[in-house]
């Protein structure tokens, strides 16, 4: 059984996926994530309207590996099956809690500049503190983030990397202690603004109706540095239009931005390496950008390390 310890960069989906395959294959691993929480964009905000999925709202899958995991999730109470969509229970980040459990994690740590020695990979983080070294290295963040972290030590990797077009997307959650009616019906609206609208029934841990607005591609571009009240005053003028009565202005309100909502490579990989220094970057951008990418990526990167 290894002892190899393993640096991850990244508690979302793909990192989390990677670091319990080692762990289970007798592995020491560290986990880095930048945020103060992991779920990467299965993140959720807690709010007056209670805890709100911040993107991914709900999956498909289709591979049987991972129809198989997702059925052990369910059973475990972790997810939950809505016409052939997943979700989190009670919200998509408690998933990744759940798949994190006792692994260790450094939050708020946000990795800033690596370098490969003869003993191994070791890591600067924003606070100019050093970590490592590590045997073997897998970094799971966004194409932009990862390029940029490997330009230095791993330039064909970074160069892949870059070669990623991500598309942003804003999200804006409106609560109202009062549940509104739309007039319409929403699965087939389509504005140049809003992409999607997603209402939420007032619940035990819900004590507000939210409404979730996903602004399009286009616009989230030609907005991206807008101020979230900017954004959330142009998205709730446009969600009025979707009612015979404009309603009344909501109790709370919230926006996010995802700079790197969207994109992946031309031809999928599920993940690029350099086994000779024990170096995997891994994403959902490798595959199809989806979380079965993300957790398809995640499992071969740390098959791709016990392997080598």
């Amino acid at each position: 059984m290894s002892s190899s310890q393993v640096a991850i960069i990244g508690a979302g989906m793909t990192g989390i996926t990677a670091a319990r395959s080692l762990n289970n294959a007798g592995y020491t691993v560290q986990l880095f994530e930048k945020s103060r929480g992991s779920g990467g964009r299965l993140a959720s905000n807690r709010s007056a309207m209670g805890r709100v999925n911040l993107g991914t709202q709900a999956f498909h899958a289709d591979q049987a590996e991972f129809l198989a995991e997702l059925d052990h999730w369910q059973h475990a109470g972790w997810l939950k099956q809505t016409e052939q969509q997943w979700t989190g229970i009670p919200y998509m980040s408690a998933l990744t809690r759940n798949l994190l459990g006792e692994l260790n994690t450094l939050f708020s740590c946000e990795i800033r500049q690596l370098s490969h020695t003869q003993q191994g990979w070791l890591l600067l983080d924003q606070h100019g503190q050093q970590h490592g070294p590590f045997a073997q290295l897998i970094v799971a963040i966004p194409a932009p983030q990862a390029s940029t972290l490997l330009s230095n030590c791993a330039p064909d990797l970074a160069a892949c990397a870059a070669s990623v077009v991500m598309q942003p997307t804003w999200m804006v959650a409106l609560g109202f202690k009062e549940p509104l009616t739309a007039s319409q019906p929403l699965s087939p609206m389509q504005q140049r603004i809003i992409a999607e609208v997603r209402p939420s029934a007032i619940a035990a841990e819900q004590p507000m109706q939210t409404w979730l607005l996903r602004a399009s591609v286009a616009w989230s571009t030609e907005h991206l540095e807008d101020e979230p009240a900017q954004v959330i005053h142009r998205l709730s003028n446009c969600f009025a239009e979707l009612f015979d009565t404009a309603p009344p202005e909501a109790d709370s309100a919230f926006a996010h931005r995802w700079r790197y909502a969207l994109g992946a490579l031309e031809q999928p990989l599920n993940t690029l390496a350099d086994l000779s220094r024990g170096l995997v970057v891994a994403g959902d951008w490798c595959g199809q950008g989806d979380l079965q990418s993300a957790w398809c990526s995640g499992r071969h990167a740390a098959q791709q390390l016990i392997n080598s």
